[in-house]
């Protein structure tokens, strides 16, 4: 069995899933699947997949690109604020970094911006710095999922709680009470990968990312 997760950007399950990860139990993998990836299924970026058409639409367009989905699992902003809320967590930076990140966490970027820096050897994370990290532009979004798997194993490692996203149920939303024990299962020992690999592409004027050779 295998769950696809998404997390919201935005307040609601009305925006963009703009997270999208593989559980995969059995191969005890988390894949991470770019937000800009052209979907058919979708007729859109693979992100507009669940605000399209709901779970049956975010797993047939994972499945479209030769995963094995049974279920789904979608996170608010309510849900990951809140759970993050009290983080403090050390990552490691191997060079300096400098990223566009909007003025609010909760803002958008085209309502202006300002630059954050990481400097090395390394830095905790906390409060609106996790979210930096989690989230500031800076290059293409696979720059973006390879900070994310960083923080999230460093959070598995500290056997943190993510119960705490599912604590209140205006926070998620599930195809099926599987979904969540698919999520129990994993470990900081799994591996961390990214589907792909792809290419960027122009479908009706706008960019996407294609996949170039499937899983």
């Amino acid at each position: 069995m295998s769950t696809i997760v998404g997390i919201m950007d935005r307040a609601g399950f009305w925006a963009n899933t703009d997270n999208l990860v593989l559980v995969e139990p059995e191969r005890q993998r988390l894949l991470w699947i770019p937000r800009d990836i052209w979907s058919a299924a979708v007729g859109d970026r693979i992100n507009a997949a669940f605000r399209k058409g709901g779970h049956d639409l975010l797993v047939a367009a994972a499945r479209e690109h030769g995963l094995d989905v049974n279920h789904s699992l979608v996170l608010s902003r309510a849900a990951t604020e809140s759970m993050l809320a009290g983080v403090a967590v050390m990552v490691p930076i191997p060079v300096r970094m400098t990223f566009s990140y909007p003025l609010t966490p909760t803002a958008r970027i085209e309502d202006g911006s300002k630059e954050i820096t990481f400097t090395p050897p390394a830095e905790v994370l906390r409060g609106e710095r996790v979210h930096q990290w989690l989230g500031a532009r800076g290059g293409s979004d696979l720059h973006r999922i390879e900070r994310q798997k960083v923080f999230l194993r460093r959070l598995l490692e500290t056997a943190f709680d993510f119960g705490q996203a599912i604590a209140n149920p205006e926070w998620f939303r599930q195809s099926d009470p599987a979904a969540v024990e698919d999520l129990a299962r994993v470990r900081a020992t799994w591996t961390f990968h990214t589907l792909g690999p792809t290419e960027p592409a122009v479908v009706d004027g706008r960019q996407m990312l294609r996949i170039t050779s499937e899983r």
